[in-house]
């Protein structure tokens, strides 16, 4: 008889993920999709993610999400926080998607 330790998020889609091997992108889908599931907050959900590898997190979140041009991110998140306000608004960065270049 075998033990299931630990099952999938009910807010993480059944689609395979694409990540490269020791990304850490599957990681934090895990734990985003916990703290939604344990919460009770998945219908309340959106994301957005940008561009790069984190565009796909749209195809993994059982949620609502859209996809924003390369840094747009936080912004975009705000005006649909300021136009939804009862909406759990999340910003998925990676790829260098929060850094700024200075000359």
């Amino acid at each position: 008889m075998s033990t299931i330790l630990a099952k999938k998020p009910a807010s993480l889609t059944d689609v395979p993920m694409h990540y490269c091997p020791g990304c850490g992108h599957g990681i934090v889908h895990r734990l985003l999709g916990e703290t939604f599931d344990e919460l009770n907050i998945a219908d309340r959900v959106i994301g957005v993610a940008p561009v790069g590898c984190a565009v796909f997190a749209d195809s993994y979140f059982a949620c609502d999400c859209v996809q924003g041009a390369h840094g747009r991110g936080p912004a975009i998140a705000t005006g649909i926080k300021r136009s939804k306000p009862q909406a759990i608004v999340f910003s998925y960065q990676g790829d260098g998607d929060l850094r700024y270049f200075y000359q």
